[in-house]
């Protein structure tokens, strides 16, 4: 694949996979990016784009936020779960789709960052955050 983000495929699925009520795979294991905003801002919609992903799209998505005051990011902020607050909750993919999302969109405030967290793995083409900038954390206009 050309363009994108693609992730090697885990050695580490169970033999079984099971879905919950929602239809997303339950699986320990997942991939992750962070991206630091242009600016900071506050969420309004989240594009997650897997066009050319068909065999090898993810089962589900999540995007976390962070605010950062500085440009200097903690070494393993990425990883370290407390940082993060959910901006989009898990969400079933499908293949070569373009999955726009707007009314799942649950925190509120300002971010400087987002984790975007595939499961268990594949390759999306492209992310978006629409946001309305500010800078300010607790902003919510």
């Amino acid at each position: 694949m050309a363009d994108g983000w693609e992730t090697a495929r885990r050695l580490d699925r169970p033999p079984i996979l099971e879905a919950d009520s929602q239809g997303v795979l339950q699986f320990s294991g997942f991939e992750w990016a962070v991206i630091r905003l242009g600016h900071p801002g506050k969420v309004l919609r989240v594009q997650i784009d897997t066009h050319h992903f068909k065999g090898n799209f993810p089962d589900s998505c999540r995007v976390d936020g962070c605010f950062l005051q500085s440009r200097q990011e903690p070494e393993k902020f990425g990883t370290d779960d407390s940082f993060w607050r959910t901006i989009l909750p898990p969400q079933k993919l499908s293949a070569h789709s373009i999955h726009l999302y707007q009314d799942e969109v649950v925190m509120e405030g300002a971010v400087s960052h987002v984790r975007i967290v595939i499961a268990p793995d594949g390759g999306i083409s492209r992310v978006r955050i629409f946001s309305r900038v500010t800078d300010t954390p607790e902003s919510s206009a």
